[in-house]
């Protein structure tokens, strides 16, 4: 007889809060529901020097990319694609060049310069229709010929694609000489740009830049110079309207050296009180000072796992669990966008770090990636990895509008190891959908019988139910994981839609290491 774990409560008490708004199910804190989260609320970051990796050539695209944005699309979403990270600030434009991108190594693999010629702006006409673009300019080089001209090659090339110019990547990880550590400096030098880059472009034109410019882009990590949104907000960064959003990256674990890589453990990703203490500690104190502003804040880079990620972890279902996690913990707190990074190992991020590059010299692509986007001598045949589940779980929930507040965690039930949300109509009043995950962690070949979570809702009036599944949360074949029965493994949807039917009044159950999708009738 299988053993089983039972939580059983009612929807009232996990709706349960002061300052209620009435709903169908019972009693909600009204200044615990979102904002109305638009489209572009699931987005992407690509590290600009696998662009041809992961898009191709405009004439020669990659489908297995665009084929997992076109289920995104189909869903509704239109995911912001920023071609960002660190190789953003090795990016010079030479209008002669042939190719979209073209990388230049030292003997080891470092990347010291991305070239980007037309064709890598060409390129964004074969994304779905409705894509927009963060257009990324070198800081780093600390050269404003070479920022301006990669803006103006953007806006001449496809100005109407562009939502917003973003200005260097993590400032943080710039040597300590460029500003002394001083934030006004860098709020100096950062101004002193951006006005030259809006004159070249012309303020006065269509789809100029100025007033488009993310801000910070900053780390969570403990450095001399302080440039979170929190820093820059009261340093003057907006004196000049310039900022349409606040820009923070997100990376609670890393192997970038072997003391951080042991803690980079399924565990303890999926510790939902972790993710909730560092969500707030590290990210909201920026984001309420945004939002204070009157301005808006976005999760401009974010994984699991910095430095490429850890194989065993974050190319493994937890990693699913995990980005459905944190995307909603940031929904809840007001992101207009998340960007959820895509690359290959980077040579030059630290001389400690776990992961390299192919011994042949080709990428190495990041575990955490959404897919492997070719055959590679590191990572294997090009593939679809279990975490795209994920994004089609926190796309659908949110889809119409919707607006979203966390859920308490029911009695008996450990709060490590269990997060719920509920999604409310446009006006916020109905509960439409609710997201289950249960983190209780199964792994293949584990003894005991896989537990369950029983959740009573109280009276309902029937409801669909979508499962994000897999054997376990160690699962890295994607072929094995699903959401609502069909997997992703080769790109197009494999297996039966199963769209399970919850009768009214029925109790609903969640497997360990299992998310769940419910939508009333």
């Amino acid at each position: 007889m299988m053993m089983k774990e039972t939580a059983t409560t009612t929807a009232a008490f996990l709706l349960a809060g002061a300052s209620a708004v009435n709903t169908s199910l019972g009693f909600v804190p009204a200044s615990a529901i979102s904002q109305a989260h638009v489209p572009q609320f699931v987005s992407y970051s690509f590290e600009p020097a696998f662009w041809v990796e992961f898009f191709g050539e405009p004439d020669a695209p990659r489908n297995l990319t665009y084929t997992l944005l076109g289920h995104l699309h189909e869903r509704g979403a239109r995911p912001i694609i920023r071609a960002g990270g660190i190789t953003m600030d090795s990016m010079i434009f030479d209008p002669s060049q042939t190719a979209s991108v073209v990388r230049t190594e030292n003997a080891k693999g470092g990347i010291y310069r991305t070239t980007v010629g037309p064709a890598f702006y060409r390129s964004w006409n074969n994304f779905p229709e409705g894509t927009s673009f963060v257009s990324t300019l070198n800081f780093g080089n600390n050269s404003v010929p070479i920022a301006r001209d990669l803006a103006l090659a953007s806006y001449n090339l496809q100005k109407d694609k562009i939502v917003h110019y973003e200005l260097g990547n993590e400032p943080t990880n710039y040597p300590t000489s460029r500003w002394q550590g001083s934030t006004k400096a860098y709020v100096d030098q950062w101004l002193s740009f951006v006005t030259q880059i809006n004159n070249a472009l012309g303020t006065n034109r269509t789809g100029h830049s100025s007033g488009k410019w993310w801000a910070s882009s900053a780390t969570t990590d403990i450095t001399p110079l302080k440039v979170r949104p929190a820093d820059l907000i009261p340093a003057g960064i907006n004196n000049t309207g310039q900022v349409s959003q606040y820009s923070i990256h997100s990376y609670a674990f890393a192997t970038c050296e072997p003391a951080r890589e042991r803690l980079a453990t399924i565990p303890n990703i999926l510790n939902h009180t972790d993710l909730l203490r560092y969500a707030d500690h590290e990210i909201y104190p920026s984001a309420k000072l945004a939002m204070e502003q009157k301005g808006e804040w976005v999760i401009g880079e974010f994984n699991s796992i910095a430095c490429s990620g850890k194989p065993g972890v974050s190319d493994s279902f937890a990693q699913a669990l995990w980005t459905a996690d944190v995307e909603l913990i940031y929904a809840v707190r007001n992101a207009t966008s998340v960007h959820l990074h895509q690359g290959a190992t980077l040579v030059f991020q630290s001389n400690q770090q776990l992961n390299t590059p192919g011994d042949d010299g080709t990428p190495g692509f990041s575990s955490y990636s959404l897919l492997y986007p070719i055959n590679s001598t590191k990572r294997g045949e090009a593939r679809v990895l279990p975490v795209f589940v994920s994004q089609l779980l926190v796309v659908e929930a949110l889809s119409g509008g919707g607006r979203i507040a966390a859920l308490k965690t029911p009695q008996g039930v450990a709060e490590r190891e269990f997060s719920a949300y509920a999604i409310f109509d446009a006006a916020g009043k109905k509960v439409r959908r609710i997201v289950v995950l249960n983190l209780k962690l199964y792994y293949a070949g584990q003894e005991a019988a896989r537990g369950e979570v029983v959740l009573d809702l109280g009276a309902h009036k029937g409801a669909a139910v979508k499962r994000m599944t897999a054997p376990s949360v160690d699962e890295k074949d994607a072929a094995k994981v699903t959401w609502a029965g069909q997997s992703f493994k080769d790109g197009g949807a494999s297996g039966q839609l199963s769209v399970e039917n919850l009768e009214a009044g029925k109790e609903l159950s969640v497997r360990d290491s299992e998310a769940v999708l419910l939508i009333f009738k």
